[in-house]
């Protein structure tokens, strides 16, 4: 299966070691008559991926989350600029591994992974971001407390705290993972709340809404009380205002990503 019309997504290269990783790629790329396309992540567009059925992310985990905003059905693969550097939970080749990934790639043998999203709803409209990792909902300004009211199922709760974060598998690896240390199989179809620094006084106390695992015909709606609320995903998606009195529904999203996974 040799890759067709490839994307690379990169970071801008600060160091000697990301600028020759992004060499070697092109090289790569040039040796095995692979068709590609450079895209910074800072001016992508999503045209830019339109026809083309091959993403490279080159960077870290935060080039990989950017492109994933603009991928529908293409193949995604990440690679790490800097090993030493960056974490790279998604980057599964580097400078040294990229050419022996490629040729895997070309014969068909590379493990293809598919990764669950997540997608919101406010006030009923659909957002255009998905989610790879997590959605946040809280204030614009992290020093600013968060109030609203989450409702799941038959359950509703009042509750002051640092915001939410709801998460698919993969998300439990990262930023929920520093909030409560509970992760869940990457293979897992279920996603996962977790409430930031909930703040308990004379009001606001008593939780029981503070985790959860949700399966995938779940809903998770949060009610915000917050003037300057935002809903994000990813940390890299454009910040969608949540305002006082609307509601946002998040669910489990048909629309995977498939992953180059080795």
């Amino acid at each position: 299966m040799k890759p067709g019309k490839t994307l690379v997504v990169y970071t801008t290269p600060r160091t000697n070691e990301q600028k020759l990783t992004l060499k070697i790629i092109r090289n790569v790329l040039k040796k095995y008559k692979i068709s590609h396309k450079f895209a910074n992540r800072d001016r992508l567009r999503k045209v830019q991926f339109k026809s083309r059925n091959f993403i490279i992310a080159v960077g870290g985990d935060g080039t990989f989350l950017r492109a994933a905003q603009f991928i529908d059905n293409q193949l995604l693969f990440g690679v790490n600029a800097d090993a030493k550097n960056k974490e790279g939970f998604f980057m599964k080749a580097d400078k040294n591994s990229f050419k022996k990934k490629i040729i895997k790639i070309i014969k068909g043998k590379a493990k293809i992974k598919k990764l669950s999203r997540l997608e919101a709803r406010i006030n009923g409209k659909k957002v255009e971001s998905l989610a790879l990792n997590e959605f946040f909902i809280g204030t614009r300004k992290s020093y600013h407390a968060a109030k609203y009211v989450i409702k799941i199922g038959g359950k509703r709760e009042r509750q002051k705290s640092s915001g939410i974060l709801v998460t698919t598998p993969t998300g439990s690896y990262a930023w929920a993972k520093s909030c409560c240390r509970r992760v869940l199989p990457l293979n897992s179809n279920e996603y996962q709340f977790v409430v930031r620094e909930p703040y308990e006084g004379k009001i606001f106390r008593d939780y029981k809404l503070k985790y959860g695992i949700l399966s995938p015909n779940q809903k998770i709606i949060i009610i915000s009380e917050m003037l300057d609320g935002v809903l994000v995903a990813d940390s890299v998606s454009k910040e969608y205002e949540f305002k006082n009195g609307s509601n946002a529904v998040i669910k489990s999203s048909n629309n995977h990503i498939n992953a180059i996974w080795e």
